[in-house]
């Protein structure tokens, strides 16, 4: 079967509605961070490629829309660096010219430096950029970068395309107990906020299971510290347990094809599923447990939680 490039859409505590484009192939991606909710980078890369994906990334949009589709947001990001698709500028033009929902990409930020990249990303509406780190120790911790990726490029590249875009910029910051948590670190990166000149700056943890089992997400009172430590346009997007809403809509069915689309991109409970696809959660729970003794999802625990994942092998 072949893969769908386009899923969701899932709720989204940043972004609303969200429709998910991936541009590049699995864990295609500059970066290997300890963190990361799909996984490890086996070998990252700064090569941008043209992945050949932009024409049936359109179809199935076309396909979606005349379905009725319902989002708020079209987002390019998935399960790698969407930068490192050469038709990033090409896929979100096309989409723009499809439909009046904002275009949203998701980047690590490390290909920011590059002018080709910069003005590829201009027709987007909001650019979601990620900054983990104040000083490249940290960085090298925490994320893991290739080796021609330099932690000083990234920032520069950073506040040139911040200063250029005419969109919405909002700025994420991932907290990693203790590398970047230090009221000093946490100086360091509001003043570096402050430069780069982001609209907003979303604070995330490690809710869901992390690629290095040694990694130790926040509390919500250690995050909402580090919101009001870092200035007035912080703000917690970590989805706790008890802050998840659900959008279900009775009538709607589970299919087995959503569900693997949604779990290839990120861990979920059966509660993440639910609200993201708008079923019911006991619906969620039966199709999830049902796929996972047949072998073709995996279980994992984190903290009190049960998540669901997609097996790498089955991408």
């Amino acid at each position: 079967m072949k893969k769908k490039l386009l899923y969701g859409p899932v709720t989204s505590r940043r972004l609303g509605l969200s429709l998910g484009i991936d541009a590049v192939p699995y864990k295609v991606c500059t970066l290997d961070c300890i963190y990361c909710q799909i996984g490890r980078t086996e070998k990252t890369t700064v090569e941008r490629r043209d992945f050949g994906c932009a024409d049936a990334i359109f179809t199935e949009l076309a396909s979606r829309l005349e379905d009725g589709l319902r989002a708020d947001h079209i987002t390019i990001g998935g399960s790698g660096e969407p930068t490192l698709n050469t038709e990033i500028g090409k896929i979100i033009s096309g989409i723009r010219r499809m439909t009046d929902i904002p275009v949203a990409v998701l980047t690590n930020s490390t290909l920011l430096w590059d002018p080709v990249v910069q003005t590829a990303l201009m027709n987007a509406n909001v650019v979601l950029p990620s900054l983990d780190a104040a000083d490249e120790h940290t960085f090298r911790r925490i994320n893991r970068p290739h080796p021609d990726i330099s932690f000083q490029r990234t920032v520069e590249g950073l506040v040139s395309f911040s200063g250029g875009f005419g969109g919405s910029v909002l700025l994420e910051v991932f907290l990693v107990d203790p590398l970047n948590t230090s009221e000093r670190h946490l100086e360091k990166l509001k003043s570096l906020a402050e430069r780069i000149g982001c609209d907003k700056i979303h604070l995330n943890t490690a809710v869901r299971p992390p690629a290095e089992g040694f990694v130790r997400p926040l509390e919500r009172e250690a995050l909402e510290a580090a919101a009001r430590r870092i200035g007035d346009n912080a703000e917690v997007i970590a989805e706790f347990r008890d802050e998840k809403g659900s959008s279900r809509q009775a009538e709607k069915t589970l299919s087995e094809s959503d569900l693997i689309g949604m779990l290839r991109r990120r861990p979920c409970t059966a509660a993440d599923i639910a609200a993201g696809l708008g079923v019911e959660e006991s619906a969620a729970q039966a199709l999830a447990a049902r796929l996972a003794a047949d072998g073709r999802l995996e279980i994992r625990e984190s903290g009190s939680e049960t998540y669901y994942l997609s097996p790498v092998q089955s991408l």
